[in-house]
């Protein structure tokens, strides 16, 4: 989020209601983050250890 602090004066309650609306509004209207995408390519085969439980099998 964010810190708001009041550098001069003093605001009204009402002044302080507008501000929060207005705020609100804009965080409400902001695209939520997206999660990275996988860029295209070859995949990496996954590691496998030399001591895997897997290659005793």
């Amino acid at each position: 989020m964010f810190d708001l602090r009041i550098e001069r004066g003093t605001p009204t309650a009402e002044e302080l209601a507008a501000l929060t609306a207005v705020l609100a509004a804009r965080l409400a209207a902001a695209d939520p983050p997206r999660a990275p995408t996988r860029l295209p390519g070859p995949r990496l085969p996954e590691y496998e250890s030399p001591l895997s439980w897997q290659r005793a099998a």
